[in-house]
């Protein structure tokens, strides 16, 4: 065999190593995946029971704070319309007291003006 020949076989030997590896290495990433599709397949089961369970555990837990959540709201509304009716409150108290001043005023000032007359000799 010449050196041509040989050169060639050896070429041809390793490309077909290369591709037999090649074809190995996919078989066995193929394999590979098909376990972990098969895992998950079999996870299945216990993830869809353990989601059912969660959403069910947060539809118990929303309807047993629903009297807690309408029980805050109740006494927000309570604290808002008391604070504005005691808003109001304090303003008609604060128009109270400033009407009663404006008649004290009047009222002292009508008295000065009566008092500076009679002392002056009248009109």
């Amino acid at each position: 065999m010449d050196n041509q020949n040989q050169d060639y076989d050896q070429n041809a030997a390793q490309d077909a190593g290369y591709a037999a590896g090649r074809a190995e290495g996919d078989y066995s990433d193929a394999r590979q995946d098909v376990r972990q599709d098969e895992q998950r397949v079999e996870d299945v089961p216990g993830d869809v029971a353990r989601d059912a369970e969660q959403g069910v555990d947060n539809g118990v837990r929303d309807v047993e704070d629903v009297p807690s959540d309408i029980g805050s709201a109740v006494k927000g509304a309570a604290d808002w319309i008391g604070s504005k009716v005691g808003g109001v409150e304090g303003d008609a108290n604060r128009a109270e007291g400033d009407v009663n001043n404006f008649d004290n005023g009047v009222d002292q000032s009508y008295d000065q003006g009566q008092q500076q007359g009679e002392s002056r000799g009248g009109w």
